[in-house]
This record gives structure tokens, sequence and C-alpha cells, in this order.
């Protein structure tokens, strides 16, 4: 029997987070948003709450000092804080996320290493980062064709028991902010891209890493993207996370996470917007009687609505299908992240049809969440590229 009720564990979860979105999270959302410079806009304090409350620990195991929580906790908190600003929720989430590719991929000694010193941190410091798109695009980085010219550019080198990694990758999540970086590179150039890329973690002050710019975006202001330069960085094989050539393997095995992730980011957005334009909607008055009254604005109400609920229910679905990687499973992951992501975009420029001129003026919150929708469907895998791989599983 297929229960929708949260347990109470799950319900104090949702308040927490609630909580700390409307306390911490929105006051400071527009001014961060407003900063010019992208590289003043991180905002630490922030952070530095959310990992005393242990938000970057959840999908740790307890023998790692982690809380052990369901990709179904995650999707509750998450929704919460990107509810508060989704910029801020991102920096969470790309850390959570990673946290999980650690521990289905890593050994135990890894794991130890790399998730021991985050769980134990409450100053903020240890947010992970991971370099997958390049200046080629994304959309590259995942060619099935065989032939291995195509594909990801960045190179992991064998040099004795080392490997010498020389490339770069853009618009990568939490960079300049991290302490523990991933990366996929490839490690045999000689095979088609999919059987020779491998993952690797290393450390921010690893000799021969740096960063490179911070983007300036049109939303998401409040998460640092950046670019990740690798010169002759030489990393012990300790270091690659699985087996070589398995690089997409390890990203495979977190495909749920990533569409419960950016899918309920995609929720938690869509449902700022339509709060505002609900309330909006019940204050003001047209030809002496509020806007919500007529058909037309109501009608686009339930709309909203109704998508934002069908999206939490499909993202909660993948989260409590818990893994499956058959093909209907992955299927359902991917559509987690595109279907959400199309959705918020629709529902946030409703909003802003809702609120008519005051939508467009920076008085509203509105715009923000608008501009902030824009890029889930490019993010995560653009949803044509997930579309395209799922129609190959249909």
């Amino acid at each position: 029997m297929i229960g929708f009720e949260l347990s109470e564990e799950q319900k104090q979860l949702q308040e927490v987070a609630r909580r700390f979105a409307q306390k911490e999270i929105k006051p400071v959302a527009a001014q961060i948003d407003n900063v010019v410079d992208p590289r003043d806009s991180y905002p630490r304090d922030v952070i530095r709450k959310g990992f005393a409350l242990g938000f970057h620990t959840l999908l740790v195991p307890e023998k790692y000092g982690g809380t052990g929580g369901s990709a179904l906790d995650y999707a509750i908190l998450l929704e919460e804080l990107a509810a508060g600003d989704i910029g801020m929720a991102n920096a969470f989430h790309a850390t959570m996320s990673l946290t999980e590719m650690i521990v289905k991929n890593g050994t135990p000694e890894q794991c130890e290493r790399w998730l021991r010193p985050l769980c134990e941190d409450t100053t903020g410091a240890h947010l992970i980062g991971f370099g997958a798109t390049e200046p080629s695009g994304g959309t590259e980085i995942f060619c099935p064709l065989p032939d291995p010219r195509l594909g990801t550019r960045t190179t992991a080198r064998k040099d004795g028991g080392d490997y010498v990694i020389n490339g770069r990758k853009v618009f990568t999540s939490n960079a300049s902010v991290s302490q523990l970086y991933g990366l996929l590179a490839r490690t045999d150039t000689t095979r088609p891209n999919s059987e020779s890329c491998s993952v690797f973690f290393f450390a921010a002050d690893t000799p021969g890493f740096s960063i490179g710019r911070i983007e300036n975006k049109m939303g998401h202001r409040a998460s640092m993207n950046g670019e990740l330069i690798f010169e002759d960085m030489r990393l012990p094989a300790e270091n690659m996370l699985g087996a070589e050539g398995a690089g997409f393997e390890a990203i495979r095995r977190v495909y749920d996470t990533n569409g419960v992730g950016t899918g309920t980011m995609a929720v938690g957005v869509a449902r700022a917007a339509y709060e505002v334009a609900l309330q909006y909607a019940k204050e003001r008055e047209i030809w002496g009687q509020p806007i919500g009254s007529y058909q037309a604005i109501g009608n686009l109400l339930v709309d909203m609505k109704a998508e934002i609920e069908m999206a939490r229910l499909l993202v909660r679905r993948v989260a409590w299908q818990g893994g499956n990687t058959s093909s209907e499973g992955e299927v359902l992951a991917n559509m987690a992240k595109v279907y959400p992501a199309e959705m918020a975009r629709r529902v946030t420029v409703n909003a802003m049809q809702v609120l008519g001129g005051a939508g467009y003026m920076k008085d509203y919150p509105v715009e923000k969440y608008v501009r902030d929708a824009m890029v889930l469907p490019i993010i995560s895998g653009g949803n044509e590229v997930l579309k395209y791989f799922m129609s190959m599983r249909l």
C-alpha cells in the first residue's frame, strides 16, 4: 500500500527547513541577488548556519558521521530551501548529491577520508563541487558515439602510480568555495568516451589546480558557479572513485539524486512564485473586487497549483523508488528533473502575469523567480538531451 503522509520525523525536518528559509534565507535573498560582482555574492553566513543544522550531512550514513537520511528526506529539505532561494539551496544540493556519489562508489577508506571532515564541520567550509561541463558544452561530455575523438576533453594520463590531469571545466557549482572537488576526466583517449572516463576527487589546495572566472549569471545569483583549471595536476590512484573507465557508471548511480534534487528545487521556486501570485490575487482589486475572483485569474492559479502538485508527486515517487536502476527507473529519474524544470518556467511566468506590471518590478520577488527558473531545463543535463536518452529506454 502506498502512503503519501510524511512521517513525524519528516514533518519535523520540513518545519525546521521552512523556518530556516523564512528566517535566514528570505531576508537576504534580494540583497544577494542584487550584488553586482558575482564573487561577492556568496551567502557565507547562511551556509554556515545550514551546516550547524546538519543539512549537508543528510545523505551521509551514520557510520561516517552523517544523518543517514533518505532521498525523500532530501526532497523535503531542498523544496523548503529552494522556496527561500534556489541559489542557496543549490549549494547544499550539489554537496549532498556528491556525498551520495562518494557513498555509492567509494571505498570505506575514501568515504572516511572525504566524508568524515565534512560531517564534523559546522563552519560551512566543506562544500563540494564537481567539474563535468566543459567549454565545448555539457552535452558533449555525454557523447555516446564510438569515435574516441568526441566527448570529454579533460584528460587524466597515467604516470606511475599517479594520474596527471589537464583541462578545464566550466559552470561548476560551489566553485571557489569548496574544500573538496570532483571531476570527470578521460583516462584513455583511444577508446570511446562512454568507456574511457573516470571520476576523481581531490582537495582544493592540490598543486596544479586553480579557479578561473566566477560566472555572472541571470539568476541563481547566490550560487557560485565558475571555472576549474587543471594544469599538470597530479593525483594518486587512490583519488579515483570507482574503477578506471567507469566514470559514467558512477554518475548513473546517482541519477535519482540528480533528478530528485533539481526537480524538487524547481518545485520550491515554483511554489514560492505561486504563493506570491495567490496572495496578490486576493488583495489586488479591479472594478471593486479581487482579481482572483475573475475566471481568467482563478483558472490560471488553479493550473499553477495543479502543475506544482503533479511535479512534487513525481519527484517524491522517484525518491520513494530508492535507486531503481532498471530502464523504467532511469526514465522516471530523468523525468523527475525534466518535467519540474519545465513546469517551473511556466508557473513563474504565469505568476508574473497575475501581478501584471507589478510583477516585472523588483518591488516583488516574482521577477527574480522567473530568472531563477529559466536555467532549470538547462542544468543537471539539458532537458533535450535527457529526453533523447529517455526515448532510447522506452
